[in-house]
């Protein structure tokens, strides 16, 4: 029979682990794509997608474990259900909201451009779950923080699926009837594959949630768990084949990466190599949530003070000077972050020929490489979106990041 008791095989072991490597897996790609990627020209990793994938499917499996197994005492209610996820959840979100907003003031104390000040609006959706919420009620993540939309899913997912397993199981009913109803939008919102969203995390949650009664119901022996070892390479391999680089949430290959993770559970049920390894193990599990939540924050700002020698870019060019009196030359007029360029010949390249002096002459001139915005004041500026490189190959340089705006 199925089993996570710690003491007698490595699945629960494992859960822990996969946790565990989930957070990694997002920090360390995130950190890769704010700086390599960014500034050294490196390819951007799609790790951090891979690692969220996980985190949803691991959730639906720890979730129907937790249902399956607390509902069995007459005694465990909606209300103890609800108040566990509540306080789990946010016994972190909710002081990592306040470190973020905390975070994003300094950094914009200290000139960073990555950032900037949000409202208290926002502030206040999304400590109430709000962001990323389909309709009026939802907005954007808060300052800096992208990643906290996917936590909102999760959020709502719990006390949907919550209320009705309670509902179908006959106690609480109607309690758990108007609970699934009230946190219904977000789910079904993200049971459907939309482009350019977090689409059908929902389905490979449930997935997940599916795959634990799937391991109760086996019977398990040695035949299963090396059928199941070597089924979980198959469907490893698969789904390597079967995802579109780009669109790792895409839903065709969802069924393969769930399938392969109910595997590697289930074969780790006839091994007992991870007993050893729980209390490091469990360390780096245990501060996963934690650092999902405020990793982006800090590398963002890491990424930006990071010496520029380790990164094989030139370093930035100085902030303008401070203009003292009115009507005083401009003279930041040919400032531009040294993150548009890999290396001190294009940076040279860049300031003798590209840089636009004054007059529509100028402007047809380098119409190629810029586009003009017209200021409120009736000036000008030009935001360079991509840049020639040294073989005249209009390739986009810049990150996806807010760029400066070049005036003069």
């Amino acid at each position: 029979m199925f089993s996570l008791d710690r003491t007698k095989n490595d699945s629960s072991a494992l859960l822990d682990l996969l946790r565990a490597l989930a957070a990694q897996m997002v920090c360390v790609g995130h950190t890769w794509n704010l700086t390599f990627a960014s500034f050294g020209g490196a390819q951007q990793t799609l790790v951090p997608d891979i690692g969220v994938l996980l985190f949803f499917v691991l959730s639906g499996f720890v979730i129907a474990f937790t249902l399956h197994d607390r509902t069995k005492a007459d005694d465990y209610s909606l209300l103890n259900y609800v108040v566990e996820r509540f306080a789990r959840i946010y016994c972190a979100y909710a002081p990592a909201l306040v470190v973020i907003a905390a975070l994003d003031y300094v950094a914009v104390a200290l000139g960073i451009a990555w950032f900037q000040l949000d409202s208290t609006a926002s502030f206040l959706r999304n400590l109430l779950m709000l962001q990323g919420y389909p309709g009026a009620l939802g907005g954007g993540a808060f300052g800096s923080a992208g990643q906290l939309n996917t936590i909102a899913i999760e959020f709502h997912i719990y006390f949907f699926v919550g209320g009705l397993f309670f509902f179908c199981k006959g106690r609480n009913q109607i309690a758990g009837l108007v609970l699934a109803i009230a946190a219904a939008a977000a789910p079904l919102f993200h049971f459907a594959e939309r482009t350019n969203a977090s689409h059908s995390l929902f389905v490979l949650w449930l997935l997940g949630f599916g795959g634990y009664f799937v391991a109760i119901s086996m019977k398990m022996n040695r035949m299963t768990t090396v059928a199941c070892a070597i089924l979980s390479v198959l469907l490893f391999w698969q789904w390597r084949v079967a995802h579109v680089r780009g669109d790792e949430a895409a839903l065709a290959a969802q069924p393969y990466f769930a399938l392969w993770f109910v595997s590697i559970v289930i074969a780790a049920q006839g091994q007992q190599w991870l007993l050893r390894l729980q209390p490091v193990i469990g360390f780096f599990a245990n501060y996963s949530y934690s650092l999902y939540l405020i990793h982006f924050t800090i590398v963002k700002i890491i990424a930006w003070l990071m010496p520029s020698s380790l990164m094989g870019w030139s370093g930035r060019a100085p902030a303008p000077p401070a203009i003292s009196w009115p009507g005083a030359p401009r003279q930041g007029a040919r400032h531009v972050p040294d993150t548009q360029y890999r290396d001190r010949r294009d940076r040279h390249r860049y300031r003798q020929k590209l840089v636009p002096c004054r007059g529509p002459r100028y402007a047809r001139r380098h119409r190629a490489a810029a586009k003009v915005v017209a200021w409120p004041s009736g000036g000008a500026a030009r935001q360079y979106a991509a840049l020639p490189d040294r073989h005249g190959s209009l390739r986009r340089r810049t990150s996806f990041e807010p760029q400066t705006r070049i005036a003069w």
